[in-house]
C-alpha cells in the first residue's frame, strides 16, 4: 500500500527542485555518474534521479548521503545559522519579559512562616494528634493506617 504524503506548497516544491538541481550540478562538476553516486550513497539510481528532480518522497537522510558523497555535508551547518527572523522574535519577547521577583524582606518572610505553623491541637512529636486519629477504622482504608500514621511521627 502506497504511503500518502501531504500536498506540498508551491514554494516547498520549488525549493526541493532547486536543491536537487544543485546536487546534480555538483555531481556533474565532479564528473561522477549517477550510478557511481547512487552506489556510494547506498541507494538506487532511481532514488538518486528522484532526488535530483526534487522528489518530495526522498528522505532527508538520502539528501545527506548524496551530500556526503559530494563532500557537501558541511553545507547543512549553514541551514538556519543566522535565523534573523527568529532572533528578532526572541528580542521582541525579551523586551516584554516580566522583571524578576525581588526577595522579600526578612520581616515579611518571618510573618509568612508564623502563618504556616503547626496545626492547632497537634502534639509535640506528631503531626496528627491522637484525638484526630481516633474514630478512623483501618479496615475502611485500602492501606494500613497504623503504618501510615507512623510515617508522620517525628524522629
Amino acid at each position: 500500500m502506497a504511503r500518502k504524503t501531504a500536498p506540498l506548497l508551491p514554494r516547498t516544491k520549488r525549493l526541493l527542485t532547486e536543491l536537487g538541481e544543485r546536487l546534480k550540478l555538483a555531481r556533474l562538476r565532479r564528473r561522477l555518474t549517477a550510478k557511481m553516486v547512487a552506489e556510494r550513497a547506498g541507494m538506487s539510481v532511481m532514488t538518486l534521479r528522484s532526488l535530483e528532480s526534487g522528489g518530495a518522497g526522498v528522505t532527508m537522510g538520502a539528501y545527506l548521503s548524496v551530500m556526503q558523497v559530494l563532500s557537501l555535508e558541511q553545507d547543512l551547518n549553514k541551514i538556519a545559522e543566522s535565523d534573523e527572523m527568529g532572533r528578532r522574535l526572541q528580542d521582541a519577547q525579551l523586551s516584554r519579559a516580566p522583571r524578576p521577583k525581588t526577595k522579600k524582606a526578612k520581616r515579611e518572610q518571618n510573618t509568612i512562616a508564623t502563618k504556616v505553623g503547626k496545626p492547632s491541637g497537634s502534639e509535640a512529636g506528631c503531626v496528627i494528634s491522637e484525638s484526630e486519629y481516633r474514630g478512623f477504622d483501618p479496615d475502611d482504608f485500602p492501606l494500613d493506617t497504623h503504618k501510615f500514621a507512623a510515617l508522620f511521627a517525628k524522629k
